[in-house]
């Protein structure tokens, strides 16, 4: 893959997003959740920088949660690309997995795929980098309770009447916004990498 896909690209940019992951087919393959960063602005200048530059895997990280609100669940998995050890870049992707079916099934490919493919893009969407990781039996079920934490308390507030996936995404979302001006880390959530 030489640019992110037109669509993906189009959505990434409408949406403001840094960073998804979505079902694509890499190489005539099956269908595969595959990680997208786009490493754009002055302040992502030397993580393109050192990406451009290697020629291997660059350490990664990742740890999922489920928000529960009262309006729904939120998938939270926070990445960690440590182009530079003392200053790793950290995106997090939203899932709301009752109400996208696409949220849902990237779940549930990262539960059962044996791989996990990154792919990182300089302000173009043209890819600088891309590596695999191999997806130990641990890790899927990590994604796997994932979802079905997520469906579990979906199930309950469908029934109260309250569902509403929009409202359980901006409540999540204005909590990153405040953690973001505090200088605060996420807190502490299962490591599923």
């Amino acid at each position: 893959m030489k640019r992110f896909p037109a669509s993906l690209r189009r959505a990434m940019q409408k949406m403001g997003t840094a960073a998804t992951c979505m079902p694509v087919k890499l190489d005539d393959r099956a269908w595969e959740a595959v990680i997208f960063l786009y490493l754009s602005g002055d302040e992502c200048a030397h993580d393109r920088l050192a990406l451009t530059r290697t020629k291997h895997s660059v350490p990664v990280g990742m740890e999922g949660d489920v928000i529960e609100t009262e309006n729904g669940a939120v998938v939270v998995l926070r990445l960690e690309v440590h182009t530079f050890t003392e200053d790793p870049l950290a995106v997090e992707i939203l899932f709301t997995p009752g109400d996208a079916a696409g949220h849902f099934e990237t779940l549930k490919l990262l539960s059962q795929q044996h791989r996990l493919c990154w792919f990182f893009a300089r302000n173009d969407f043209k890819v600088i980098h891309s590596q695999q990781h191999p997806l130990t039996p641990e890790q899927r079920q990590g994604f796997d309770a994932l979802a079905l934490g997520a469906v579990k308390h979906d199930a309950v507030v469908r029934c109260t009447g309250r569902y509403d996936a929009n409202a359980a995404l901006s409540s999540v979302a204005a909590h990153y916004q405040l953690k973001k001006h505090q200088n605060s880390a996420l807190p502490p959530s299962k490591d599923i990498l």
